[in-house]
């Protein structure tokens, strides 16, 4: 695995289906409270991502506003993603359940997932 995408890790799903799913899943850390403007993905780094919401920390607003913008990102319905780890904590698990990575396999996977969430980060800045 690439040192450019190693933070993402791909699990094979354990819903029965005729085709085998994946749950992706990202560490990240989470700045709530933002400017509506910085509003989105702000950083890739190797072992973590950095994202900002303008949501407050309160009753979960924070991260259903995460969960909104991966779903955004990786368009898949709001409901395949949540966060799994860190939920009353800046550093959070976020997954993103039930996707079907096509024939490339798993580590062409990888690489077009963390191809996604770099040009996130470009579009917000443009």
């Amino acid at each position: 695995m690439s040192s450019s995408y190693s933070s993402l890790r791909l699990i094979a799903s354990k819903a029965p289906r005729s085709r085998k799913s994946f749950n992706l899943h990202i560490p990240c850390y989470v700045k709530p409270h933002s400017s509506a403007r910085r509003t989105g993905i702000t950083k890739v780094d190797i072992d973590k991502i950095e994202i900002s919401v303008a949501a407050v920390p309160r009753d979960g607003a924070a991260n259903i506003a995460v969960s909104h913008i991966f779903a955004e990102i990786f368009k898949v319905p709001k409901s395949s993603v949540a966060v799994i780890r860190g939920a009353k904590s800046r550093e959070k698990t976020v997954c993103v359940a039930d996707l079907d990575i096509g024939d490339d396999g798993e580590e062409a996977y990888l690489q077009r997932a963390t191809q996604r969430l770099e040009a996130a980060v470009k579009t917000r800045d443009s």
